[in-house]
């Protein structure tokens, strides 16, 4: 595939593929683990993405990927892919289609992205810039509910103990899912484009800034007790906010949330394409389509047996493993590699 990205189209992507439908999922898990500290603990984890993604920018050139380590990387993020859509249908039914058979609308998304990825690199990367306009009216909409806040739900700070901030870091991992795309998609900025580190931290301070408004505002809204039994509170939060133009607020902010799940969806299915360049040949279009049925057939399976507990353990330790670990393994092997070539 040929194709290059200006810098803001590779941090939209990004930010989209982050965010995607993980967004209204994380903060119960982070705020269970570290109670009125969850916010803290959220913006330590901020600062660790801010160093990871430095380290990315300078060493990205020596993240180069044999075929074995290509399919594990595809292998990750079909697993991704998989769950995502399951968490996506399963939150569809909870607050919109409650009566609609789970494969209804497994196969309206996987359609869509099916026909997506049958397009030109070119189309589905812009696909991200469609979203932007709509993005400021999710927190239009979120603030209407801060009359709502009890701004004491944060006190008292500072009394988890060592284990609970282990913990809350471990699940603050949960809204970085997606940041190994950085090193794989670097490569395609334009060269005429620097990234620098003020760059990042711009990057960081925005979706840092988002998330962690999500998690305040969930704090404030819901006692601890809750927040335990409320499966998006984000959502919960939007649908009890009254507004004579919009009957229920919470489908208005569905319907962004689900356009904005199936751009990920998009965008990863593209990934796995991208790391294997399947082209737009027989043998191709045959990988596309079945990717698209693994991707349809996986999640099913997923929601009936209810596996979403150990979906969300791989999507926990897989991002410890392909973010962290796998990464620093290449760009060490291949920098070493790269030292003893110029002294030869």
């Amino acid at each position: 595939m040929k194709f290059s990205l200006s810098k803001n189209q590779f941090f939209i992507f990004l930010f989209i593929v982050q965010t995607g439908s993980i967004s209204i999922a994380f903060q119960t898990p982070i705020i269970e683990a570290a109670q009125q500290d969850a916010w803290i603990v959220f913006i330590v984890a901020l600062i660790i993405q801010f160093i990871l993604l430095v380290l990315y920018e300078r060493y990205y050139k020596h993240f180069i990927l044999n075929r074995f380590l290509k399919w594990l990387y595809s292998i990750y993020i079909m697993l991704i892919l998989v769950i995502f859509v399951a968490n996506i249908e399963k939150s569809l039914s909870v607050w919109v289609f409650l009566n609609t058979p789970p494969y209804v609308m497994v196969a309206i998304i996987v359609a869509t992205s099916l026909y997506a990825n049958m397009s030109r690199p070119e189309s589905v990367v812009n696909l991200g810039v469609l979203l932007i306009p709509l993005f400021p009216l999710i927190f239009f909409f979120l603030f209407l509910a801060t009359p709502d806040l009890i701004w004491t739900n944060l006190f008292p700070m500072g009394n988890i103990s060592t284990g609970e901030w282990i913990k809350g870091l471990k699940e603050a991992n949960l809204a970085f899912v997606g940041t190994e795309m950085y090193l794989i998609y670097r490569g395609y900025v334009l060269n005429t484009e620097k990234i620098y580190m003020k760059t990042i931290g711009k990057y960081i301070l925005f979706i840092g800034t988002c998330y962690l408004i999500t998690v305040l505002f969930t704090i404030m809204f819901f006692s601890l007790a809750e927040i335990a039994i409320v499966p998006e509170p984000i959502v919960y939060i939007l649908k009890s906010q009254e507004v004579q133009f919009i009957e229920r607020l919470d489908l208005f902010f569905i319907i962004i949330w689900m356009t904005w799940s199936v751009v990920t969806v998009i965008y990863l299915v593209f990934t796995v394409l991208l790391l294997f360049n399947m082209k737009r040949t027989k043998k191709g279009i045959r990988s596309v389509v079945g990717i698209h049925l693994l991707l349809f057939i996986i999640p099913l399976v997923i929601i009936w047996k209810d596996l979403f507990k150990i979906g969300y353990d791989i999507l926990m330790y897989g991002y410890f493993v392909f973010a962290f670990i796998i990464p620093f393994f290449v760009i060490i092997v291949n920098a070493w590699r790269s030292k003893d070539a110029q002294k030869t």
